[in-house]
Formats: C-alpha cells, structure tokens, sequence
C-alpha cells in the first residue's frame, strides 16, 4: 500500500475531518490538545494570507518522522469550477524537479558512468560554450549540480515569458546551446541555472540510453512508490485533479488563468508534476535513507552528500539548497513557474519536512513552509504535561475573527500554549506577529511586553441582548465576525 494512502485510512491514529483536516488522536505521542492549537493558530494565519494575498489556492504537509501528521488543502485547485483544493491536489511543482534529476545524476556516479568533476562536454560533445576568458574553463557536471556553471539561467539567454524560447524541443536545445555564451568561467561564481539542469537531463539520457522521463520514472518514481508524481505534460483542461494555474495578482485585474505549457527539454528543470503527498513520502524516505534502514534508490553517504554544501554564499548541495534558519540547517527547495510556486523544506535532525504548493505565479510559499515548520517543531519539541491539558481551552468564549470594518483594522485572538494571544492582520508570520495577553479580570487583558512587564489593555465584552462579543483596544472597538 502506498503510504500516502495509509495516512487516510490509519484512523486509530490520525482523525480524518470532512475538509481534508488531519490531526493527530489523544493517544499520539504529542497528544490532540496541544497539536489542536497548533493547527489552529496556523490554519488561521494561511486563512488570512490566502484572503489578503488572493490566492485561490494551496496544499500542505507537515511530516515528522515516518508520519504524516498533517495534511489538508486550502481555497480551490479549479477557481471557476468551485473544485476545492485537497492534499491530493496535483500541481506543478516547478523546480523541485532538480532534486530528482539531481538523484538520476548520482545514481549514474554511484554506478561508476560518470564522474562529478568530468566535464559537460566528455558526455555532451556538442556543448561547446564560447567562454569570456583567456583562460576557458568548462563547466563540470558538479558545476551544474550546484549553479556554478557560469551558465546563464535559460537557453540562449532568452527571458520570460518567451515559453517558445524557454522551453526548446531537444533538438532544437542542441541547436540553441552548441554555441552558447557562458556569463563567466565556470566554478568562478553562482549562477541558478535552469539550463544547468536540462543538460543534466541530456546527460542522463545519453549514459542511461533511454529518455530521460523514462528513466526518472523507473528509477526513482517507481523504487519510491512515487505514484501520483510524473515528469509527463499534464494539461489541466484534460483532468480532474490538477489544479488550474494562475497569474500574479495583477494592478488593477483579477489573477488569470495561466497557460499549460509543456517544458519539452527544460522538463528536468521544472517539469515534473506532484502533490503535497508524494512529496512528504519523499521526505520520509530521506529520513530512512539517512538512518540507514533504506538503501532503495540511493545509499545515505550518496544523500549525505547531496544535502551537503558544495557551494556558498548562497549554500548548494547538489540539487538540493541549503538554509541556515532558527540556528538550524534545512535542505530542500523552492520553485515558481508560470501559474504555480512550491517548497520542500526538511531539517534532517528533527526530521520534520514540510511541502507547500500554490496555484499563483507570486505565493509566498518559502515563508509559507518555514512559518508551518515552526509552529509545528514547538509541538514535536514539548511533551504533554497535565498543565498543557487542563489549560488548552480557558479561552474559548474570546477566540474569533475580530474586525473593525473599514474604519481600523481586523484581528485573530487564539490561545497558543494556555494563553489568549491576538494576531493583528494582515500578519507576516504567525508566531512572531502573536501578542501574549494576561488576564487581569473578568474580561480585561493586558499584553505582555517582551521583557515581560505589562502593557495596553484589551478589554472584552457582549453587546447588551445580542450576545455578540467585542474587543476594545486603544480607542477603538472590533466586533466577532464571520471571516
């Protein structure tokens, strides 16, 4: 059984609600009630970025260890058809294709068919770059593996939205590249290099002797019982579950449905299509791999390497990025292509991954993932104390949507670890932007100051025979609504 199938049906585990909502039971390691908060505080925040930023709409998966323990999709995979975004929702997943070509590259090292250090040329020799320099060094296959190449980012330095130009046929990519002019000697400085990675595809399908998408598929898709991800053109018009693609969100226009595009031989740089499910399952075979306990695919000093900085400033491994956040180290990667944005973030030691994928050309996916990682390693961190238990829930009868209309601003109040703490929107993440309050009496709060003294009051009340709850601040006064 493919294990992203197991998450729905394993319900002594995990509690399955009608909106795709994944949460872990009581009888889980870090219980239902701190988890609940978590889920809480962060559903509440992406329901606010989806609204200001108008995104139509996204899944996700938190994945700790060899378990899914979150998973649901937000907005619409289909903004005209009313289709809701679930976590089986496919999308495009843009340049996350490069961790898998870069794993096809490795394979065929491991396998004795080429060395890193090689140059591009000894397997393609009809790339023969013109070089700016005396000197001419030619880009090597780690040179492509970490975009230090000197490559510019697309064939022929041709340039967005060109999708002609950007996404050449194979032959005609022999054509536009035999002659191509490199930005700067190779090994010399980065350079992100979509090109890069469609002449790693090339080199692939030249040691493999078969098509590129044929050998992902049954070297690396199939191994990893990868079944709903596939390097093959999908057109959203032509099936039910890929989400529609669209455009920024434009000045004065609402966001448009983008074009399907097929990459042809840009497809190992961007052309793979996904979901939030394979992706985790990716993840949790990573952290196999590294425990030692798979070698299904690739052997843990090989993905070792791969998740190891091979350049810096910014740091690469090879097809994997490389983030230094929270005092912690991250692989992963991040991609955006017409209509879609996607992230894998995962920190190896905790083994926590999370995956985002947006159907907008301007998601803030990067700030998206790291914003759920965050919130969630504070649940898997901690243990459930009889405190954590008795106090989750003190504060129900004030957490809300609280919004002032057009004459101020709107807000979420929510607990988060026992205590009533509000979160002005629009929010640029959830922890940082929350406000601890203290209760002092009846409905009177105050918020705690960083150095921990106490500051403005938030007073809560009822609308006398409504029932309806308010929240004053400063001088102004915010009603509960309906988001």
């Amino acid at each position: 059984m493919n294990r992203s199938r197991a998450f729905f049906t394993l319900t002594t585990f995990l509690i399955i609600s009608s909106n795709g909502l994944a949460t872990r039971s009581a009888n889980t390691p870090n219980g239902s009630k701190k988890f609940g908060e978590a889920v809480r505080l962060l559903e509440t925040w992406i329901g606010s970025v989806l609204d200001f930023d108008r995104l139509p709409g996204m899944s996700m998966a938190v994945v700790h260890d060899q378990e899914i323990v979150y998973a649901k999709g937000f907005g619409y995979a289909d903004v005209s058809k009313r289709i809701r975004a679930v976590p089986e929702t496919d999308y495009s997943i843009c340049s996350l294709s490069k961790m898998f070509t870069a794993l096809a590259i490795m394979q065929l090292r491991d396998e004795g068919k080429l060395h890193l250090d090689d140059p591009v040329d000894q397997y393609l020799p009809w790339f023969r770059p013109k070089i700016p320099d005396p000197n001419p060094t030619l880009p090597t296959v780690r040179d492509l593996l970490r975009h230090s190449g000197g490559l510019p980012c697309e064939p022929d330095k041709t340039i967005w939205p060109d999708t002609a130009d950007l996404f050449p046929c194979s032959e005609c990519l022999i054509e536009r590249v035999k002659y191509l002019e490199m930005n700067c000697p190779a090994g010399t400085k980065y350079n992100y290099s979509n090109l890069g990675y469609a002449l790693l595809g090339a080199v692939v399908s030249t040691l493999s002797k078969v098509d590129y998408k044929d050998y992902i598929r049954k070297n690396i898709l199939e191994p990893l019982k990868l079944e709903n991800t596939t390097p093959d053109y999908i057109d959203y018009h032509n099936t039910k579950n890929m989400a529609v693609g669209y455009s920024r969100k434009l000045r004065k226009d609402s966001r448009g449905e983008v074009p399907v595009f097929n990459k042809n031989s840009m497809t190992p740089a961007m052309g793979l299509s996904s979901n939030v499910m394979d992706l985790a399952e990716f993840a949790m075979w990573q952290f196999r791999v590294l425990d030692g306990k798979e070698s299904n695919g690739l052997k843990k000093e090989t993905l070792q390497e791969m998740h190891t900085a091979q350049w810096s400033d910014p740091d690469w491994g090879l097809g994997f990025a490389i983030w230094k956040m929270f005092g912690k180290t991250f692989v992963g990667h991040q991609g955006g292509c017409p209509g879609y944005k996607s992230q894998i973030i995962i920190q190896p030691e905790e083994k926590i991954a999370v995956v985002v994928i947006v159907n907008a050309s301007d998601a803030p996916q990067f700030t998206l993932a790291f914003a759920a990682y965050n919130i969630f390693s504070s649940v898997f961190a901690s243990s459930n104390s009889e405190k954590d238990e008795m106090e989750f829930g003190k504060w129900e009868d004030y957490v809300g949507y609280y919004d002032a209309d057009i004459s101020w601003a709107a807000a979420e109040v929510l607990e988060w670890n026992g205590s009533l703490s509000v979160m002005w929107l629009p929010a640029d993440g959830p922890l940082n932007s929350l406000i601890k309050l203290q209760h002092i009496e009846d409905g009177i709060f105050r918020q705690v100051n960083s150095d921990g003294t106490l500051g403005k009051h938030y007073i809560f009340g009822t609308v006398d025979g409504s029932g309806d709850m308010w929240m004053k601040f400063n001088n102004n006064q915010l009603k509960k609504a309906i988001r």
